[in-house]
């Protein structure tokens, strides 16, 4: 607890990186909401939000918590003893847009946002849906099998390779780079402190080796350019832009080559996977997606607020201020907690339950305000492209209870399903 502001008495005593909590948070959620919505985290070194007013409140003011907190995450974490790989990701880190405040964050954003907008991404909707298609067909030749391994992990490789206009065969290799890689973020964005070491081997070679990929990407875009999103992520750094357009650095045109697909895939993947395990625990509310088809968009955004991918996100304070009572000095870090606001009962009826029917998107699980996901739309679309699929093709998909399902637990800020066995329900 900072000295400038006295321990409260009957401090609720939790541990967010317990294996327990990691597989199953939302008790302990509902314990800090209940008792104490403004919580000292002595292991996150910061403020944790649980309510969802308070976590609402706190995306909509990025002049009071401000976005570019990357240095009071990690900078002591990261020195000369470092990793050449290490260095290099912190390099690029800084410039990505989820870690600036506007001016920065708002002329980046603004260019990105001509690549996700949502008649562009609707027209995709139909080459998505051809290739869940495909993995539904190379599904149903088998009666078992791991609905992360075989579908939710290769997915989003191939939808962002079609994004990318890369080779279909590169999908595969991508996604274990994005995977490898996304496990260096989750080291410093919300891992434990005291499991901090050097990155492994396989994380140093997948950045090791996506680096020159994007060099090559780069380059080739730059002497033939395509009708594709690297093409045009390649454009908005050409040297002559016309009088008052903005424009990327190269070294932001580098760094959101590569966290386009790196922020992407993990929040597809884990989406469709807790989502999936969410409406075969409460069989009535698949049975109703089966039933009603056009419901597919209203069960994706009610899994985002059951069950959210990205269970929270991180702030610094600007200055002094006050939530729910308790004063955040200047420089102290906030952990605003998604995943316990958006099932927050002072919001929404009978939280701890799926309704697809619900019809009510005030969840955060993507955030709000300036910040909200750039890729939420295309999330979205492939997410409820594989529910469309999956509950169409095979309408008695369920999970294989003599293989139970098994949970990363690595994180408290990352939910997702380290494996899914599951069944086509035949016999």
């Amino acid at each position: 607890m900072p000295s400038s502001v006295p321990s409260p008495s009957g401090s609720t005593a939790v541990n967010l990186f317990s294996h327990d909590v990691l597989v199953d948070p939302y008790p302990t959620y509902a314990l800090l909401r209940e008792t104490e919505p403004v919580h000292w985290d002595d292991r996150l070194n910061g403020w944790v939000l649980t309510r969802h007013s308070d976590v609402h409140a706190a995306h909509l003011d990025p002049d009071t918590f401000s976005s570019q907190r990357l240095g009071a995450m990690v900078s002591d974490r990261v020195g000369p003893d470092s990793s050449a790989e290490m260095q290099r990701f912190m390099q690029f880190a800084p410039e990505w847009m989820l870690f600036r405040d506007s001016p920065d964050h708002a002329r980046v954003r603004k260019l990105m946002n001509r690549e996700f907008r949502a008649r562009d991404i609707r027209r995709r909707g139909p080459g998505i849906r051809q290739i869940v298609a495909g993995l539904v067909d190379d599904l149903l030749e088998k009666q078992e099998f791991d609905l992360v391994a075989d579908f939710s992990y290769k997915l989003p490789g191939l939808v962002l390779a079609a994004q990318y206009g890369l080779p279909e065969a590169d999908a595969a290799l991508l996604t274990d780079w994005w995977y490898e890689i996304r496990n260096m973020q989750r080291v410093f964005l919300g891992a434990d402190p005291a499991d901090v070491a050097p990155t492994g081997s396989s994380v140093a070679n997948a950045f090791g080796e996506m680096v020159p990929y994007l060099g090559e990407l780069i380059k080739d875009r730059r002497r033939t350019p395509r009708d594709d999103l690297a093409t045009r992520v390649v454009e908005y750094a050409r040297e002559t832009p016309e009088e008052g357009e903005e424009r990327l650095s190269e070294q932001e045109m580098f760094a959101h080559l590569l966290l386009l697909p790196l922020a992407s895939f993990g929040t597809t993947m884990d989406l469709i996977g807790n989502g999936l395990l969410g409406l075969f625990d409460q069989r009535d509310q698949w049975e109703l997606l089966k039933s009603d088809p056009t419901l597919v968009f209203s069960a994706v955004e009610e899994v985002l607020r059951y069950d959210a991918s990205v269970q929270l996100t991180h702030r610094v304070a600007t200055r002094d201020t006050e939530v729910a009572g308790t004063t955040i000095r200047e420089g102290e870090l906030i952990y605003m907690v998604r995943g316990a606001a958006n099932r927050d009962p002072e919001r929404w009826t009978d939280p701890d339950r799926i309704d697809i029917t619900r019809g009510d998107s005030g969840h955060v699980g993507f955030g709000v305000g300036i910040h909200r996901c750039l890729g939420a739309g295309l999330a979205q679309q492939v997410t409820a492209a594989a529910y469309a699929e999956l509950s169409a093709r095979i309408p008695d998909l369920r999970a294989d209870t003599s293989r139970p399902h098994r949970w990363k637990a690595d994180t408290p800020q990352f939910r997702g399903l380290a494996d899914f066995p599951a069944t086509t329900g035949k016999s």
